[in-house]
């Protein structure tokens, strides 16, 4: 699958999908990285630059225990248009998960300092972005607070 027409997949760019040009302004700040299997894209307390958006492949997440266990947090696969380390874009923080290449892997990245010159020079498009990237902050933020009440739920009722 083309640049473009992986852009146009990812709900990341759900504003500009039809938008073949400013799709391929976005696809002018990426970068094509591979990866051999076995080889960590993203490793969980690194500090992040960049986010990675699958185009050719199957990832793993990985998580860390408190007792340093890893375990899978998820398999994600290409043809389920998905986009990892997008909180890089955001902060300077680091990464709160690990993602493995699986199989031989292809990605498309974007560093923090070129989104943030193209949203200089594109302010709509930047704005748009970073709208999606908050919403999926929100919705996952949410996510947490249910499973929180479950957890929280479990260990009370449990005594």
């Amino acid at each position: 699958m083309d640049i473009i027409e992986r852009l146009s997949k990812l709900s990341l760019f759900n504003n500009l999908k039809n938008d073949k040009e400013l799709l391929a302004k976005i696809a002018t700040i990426m970068t094509t990285e591979k990866f051999m299997p076995g080889k960590y894209i993203i490793k969980e307390g690194d500090t992040g630059d960049k986010m990675f958006i699958l185009n050719k492949g199957t990832v793993r997440v990985e998580k860390k225990t408190l007792a340093g266990d890893k375990f899978t947090v998820v398999v994600l696969s290409d043809y389920m248009n998905i986009f990892f380390g997008e909180l890089a874009l955001m902060d300077n923080d680091v990464r709160s998960a690990s993602v493995v290449a699986d199989t031989d892997v292809e990605c498309y990245s974007i560093k923090k300092d070129d989104f943030e010159k193209f949203c200089e020079e594109h302010p709509l498009l930047g704005y748009n972005i970073t709208k999606e990237i908050a919403k999926l902050m929100s919705a996952r933020l949410r996510k947490s607070t249910v499973d929180t009440i479950y957890l929280i739920d479990a260990f009370v009722n449990e005594e």
